[in-house]
Formats: C-alpha cells, structure tokens, sequence
C-alpha cells in the first residue's frame, strides 16, 4: 500500500512476460527454442535500440551481448559437436548472425504485443 496524502492506494505490480520463441517448420532455425523475458526495463530496450541503429562492430557486438544476458533465460542450443552452447551473452556471440537475427527479430514481435502472451 502507498500512502498519497494520506489515502491508502492499493499498490500495482508490473508484471513481466516470458515468451517461448520457436520457429516454423519452414525454416532453418525449427527445433530451436528460446525462453526469452518479453518485458525488460527500457535501460535495456534503449541499449538494445543500437542493433538497428548502428554499424559500428562495437556497438553491436555490445548489443548482441546485452541481448544473450538480459532477455535470453534459456534454450536448447548445442553447438556441431554437441556442446551445450551457454545461455548468456557470450553463447549468443557463438551463434550464426542469421541464427541471431532471427531470435531477434522473433523476439521484438512478440515484445511489442500488448496482453497476455
């Protein structure tokens, strides 16, 4: 409870979504699943805002690390010698730039969603 000139108001809790994301049978990435937090704090989601708006090497690789350690919770990735790859940032750097763009890019659509996910 907070008090606002002494009213009592009932406190919200924001809640945060989880989302799995896969990918369709179509495509190269089906099998791969990632649990991935839908709601981040907008420090994040402005970090993030460099993978789209950058060229700097820098930058996104900043931006691809902060990816791997604040959204990404867990997935079922193994490397081609079937080495469990981390779930971290560090792990998302080892993945294909195609691989990444599409967690990404699957990832901000269901992000943006309002509701329940």
């Amino acid at each position: 409870m907070v008090s606002t000139k002494g009213a009592i108001v009932k406190s919200f809790v924001i809640d945060r979504r989880d989302a799995m994301l896969s990918f369709p049978a179509e495509s190269e990435f089906f099998g791969a699943e990632i649990r991935a937090k839908l709601d981040v704090d907008v420090r994040t989601f402005l970090e993030l805002q460099t993978i789209g708006d950058s060229s700097s090497p820098s930058e996104l690789k900043d931006a691809f690390t902060t990816f791997g350690d604040r959204i990404v919770k867990e997935w079922n990735l193994e490397d081609e010698d079937g080495k469990a790859v981390p779930a971290s940032g560090e792990g998302f750097l080892s993945c294909p730039p195609s691989f990444c763009i599409a967690v990404i890019t699957a990832w901000a659509s269901q992000a943006g969603g309002v509701g329940e996910v």
